[in-house]
């Protein structure tokens, strides 16, 4: 039975959410293969960890703390589109991390062709979820239960989506670089779904970043105050751009601050 419920999950959630372009999109599994292989034979610390996702077998990059938090407390990490778990600054969390005694696991998402659009993305999500599903089950299974995620563009639209679903399930969420894309449907507008959150949110962006980020940040503000979420910051880093070149420090400095008013 759980295929057929997973199938029927899958199927919900798209209409639910989804109202962007009717052309399906393929994920691209050569390029996702592409990515895994180089990530594995770039890897310098941690251990490589082979999850199973809508009968499909991906990478996730999972780090240890020397001394752990108590109770024991995880970071699942999400690229942007197009990408993979050591992208940019996302392998310097990963690393950095675990030296404030967070386990993090940065999974490889669902990948398309190099010419997909940011809106195509957005059918890629439930089989997103699911993957994060999978990340959740194995931190569990290394006696892990309360767990944040931490996404990039559209990482982050994919985490304050599955947020929105599973509320209880995550402890909270860093958004950065949060991205609007109407195109592709409710599921890639965030302002609409911090309508219904009331875990903790950080929102943090450049002040130099994309306007598809920018445009939106009171948006997004506004409808984390119609939910009544007090648990929700907006941070812009002054002089960062969508990928924090040069202001990497600030933004950690800034994650790491926000993530010590959780004890």
């Amino acid at each position: 039975m759980r295929p057929v419920h997973r199938t029927l999950a899958t199927l919900w959630l798209t209409l639910l959410f989804f109202n962007g372009p009717a052309d399906a999109v393929s994920a691209d599994r050569e390029r996702e293969k592409n990515w895994s292989d180089q990530d594995q034979e770039m890897l310098i610390a941690g251990d490589p960890v082979w999850l199973d996702a809508d009968r499909h077998r991906f990478l996730a990059l999972y780090n240890k703390p020397g001394k752990p938090k108590t109770p024991k407390q995880a970071i699942i990490l999400l690229h942007g589109r197009g990408v993979h778990p050591r992208w940019g600054f996302l392998e310097n969390l990963w690393l950095e991390l675990p030296d404030r005694g967070f386990y993090t696991l940065s999974l490889q998402l669902p990948v398309l062709g190099p010419n997909a659009l940011l809106a195509d993305y957005a059918q890629t999500f439930p089989e997103a979820f699911h993957r994060i599903d999978a990340g959740l089950v194995f931190l569990k299974q290394q006696g892990i239960d309360a767990v944040l995620l931490l996404g990039h563009s559209s990482g982050a639209m994919t985490a304050i989506a599955y947020a929105a679903e599973h509320s209880k399930t995550i402890r909270g969420v860093v958004a950065i670089g949060l991205s609007t894309e109407s195109a592709g449907g409710r599921i890639m507008q965030p302002a609409l779904l911090l309508e219904q959150l009331k875990l903790p949110i950080l929102d943090i962006y450049g002040s130099e970043d994309l306007p598809v980020v920018l445009d939106f940040a009171r948006a997004r503000a506004d409808a984390a105050r119609k939910a009544g979420n007090r648990q929700y910051a907006q941070q812009e880093v002054k002089l960062a751009n969508h990928f924090f070149t040069g202001q990497y420090p600030q933004l950690k400095a800034a994650i790491v601050k926000w993530l010590e008013t959780l004890r």
